[in-house]
């Protein structure tokens, strides 16, 4: 498990047992008797949303810059250009140097199709997805040198 994907999954399970105590706490407050004071029900209404909304924006914080998505190639990148077709890719690339980003042109003039690289193990490197009409852009380091397959 990579660095990133334990982050989220620390992140995740925190806020899971903090959304569970809150449930408990909710639910044993349901069980007192007694006469109901319906200000401090809505000071604590307006309290609550301030707390889920600030640990909604601390999870966003924590994760956001990890996602893979928005990067964009340094000038000079290697550049591979590929067009989806029903039943295969066309990829218009030679040898691609390890170490050196490249960015995946990838485009399609009839249908939606989906792109996974993955590595010769059939171990899951990055995938996207190409609708007609528009170039998807991905740019990705392959730090390993070897061979790579592009499937469906």
């Amino acid at each position: 498990m990579s660095s990133t994907a334990l982050l989220i999954a620390i992140a995740y399970g925190v806020a899971t047992i903090v959304g569970a105590l809150v449930f408990l706490g909710l639910w044993r407050s349901t069980r007192r008797r007694g006469a109901v004071d319906t200000e401090a029900l809505a000071r604590r209404e307006t309290a609550w949303l301030l707390v889920v909304l600030a640990g909604l924006l601390a999870l966003l914080l924590a994760t956001i810059f990890f996602t893979p998505y928005g990067a964009s190639a340094p000038p000079g990148a290697q550049v591979v250009e590929i067009e989806a077709r029903q039943f295969a890719f066309i990829v218009d690339a030679g040898e691609i140097r390890a170490g050196e980003p490249v960015e995946f042109r990838l485009t399609t003039p009839d249908v939606n199709h989906g792109l996974g690289v993955y590595t010769e193990g059939d171990r899951f490197v990055f995938q996207a997805q190409i609708v007609p009409g528009y170039v998807t852009t991905v740019v990705h380091t392959f730090h390993e040198p070897g061979t790579y397959k592009i499937l469906c």
